[in-house]
């Protein structure tokens, strides 16, 4: 079951996106539960008590609340890094002012059912990715860690140090091989010493990125231009 909210004041557009997601949803194999806000405000209220989505859709102008002081709510304020936005607008000129926010994508009115289709069927990729879990060995114990809960992932001497939302993990190992595991879940080589995970970069600078808890990591000179490319897409 996916969990979608949409949110825009057009009840034209909501009820067109419905119509497209409910006709889509007949050829999927997951079922969508959707919900519809037409008040930026209420479902900023129902965020902060806890609700949560896989995916929502958002309009960027919105009366009182703009969508992107909604989408700094859940990835600044509620710390949330996993639910996927996409932001709807008529105007194509906002990529800077979202870059921070890291939608998934960025809808233009008017849309179509291609257009949704090409987004659902990335947002199903990210959302199951969300729920792979890496096991590691460590002390003849095993840890099962959801990879989307890994910010980063440093090298230090012969160990590893496993950096996730509840604090860190040592252990035995060499990154190179852990990169190899988890390259296709949105993680990102930026140094021999360092991978991070693209969810939690905030900003990236030429020699280093920020990630949404401040903490700084530094960028090798060899992958500037690969991770540049890499914290843009989406934009």
């Amino acid at each position: 079951m996916l969990r979608i909210g949409i949110c825009d004041d057009e009840e034209l557009i909501t009820k067109r996106l419905m119509r497209i997601l409910y006709s889509l949803e007949k050829n999927q194999s997951e079922n969508y539960d959707i919900e519809v806000y037409t008040d930026s405000v209420k479902l900023s209220e129902k965020l902060s008590a806890g609700k949560r989505y896989d995916l929502i859709f958002l309009d960027i102008m919105m009366p009182v609340k703009s969508g992107v002081e909604v989408g700094k709510i859940i990835r600044n304020d509620l710390k949330d890094n996993i639910t996927q936005i996409v932001f709807i607008s008529s105007e194509n000129k906002y990529a800077m002012d979202l870059f921070e926010i890291r939608p998934m994508n960025f809808l233009i009115k008017p849309f179509d059912e291609n257009d949704i289709e090409k987004i659902m069927k990335t947002a199903a990729e990210l959302i199951n990715t969300n729920k792979h879990i890496l096991i590691l060995e460590a002390r003849k114990e095993l840890l099962r860690i959801p990879v989307s809960e890994i910010r980063y992932i440093e090298s230090s001497g012969r160990y590893i140090i496993v950096h996730d939302s509840g604090g860190e993990y040592k252990l035995k190992g060499k990154l190179n091989d852990i990169y190899e595991r988890v390259k296709g879940f949105g993680f990102l080589f930026i140094h021999k010493s360092y991978i991070v995970n693209n969810l939690y970069i905030r900003k990236y600078s030429y020699d280093n990125v920020e990630l949404d808890d401040n903490v700084i990591l530094p960028v090798s000179r060899q992958r500037r231009e690969e991770i540049k490319k890499s914290c843009s897409i989406g934009l």
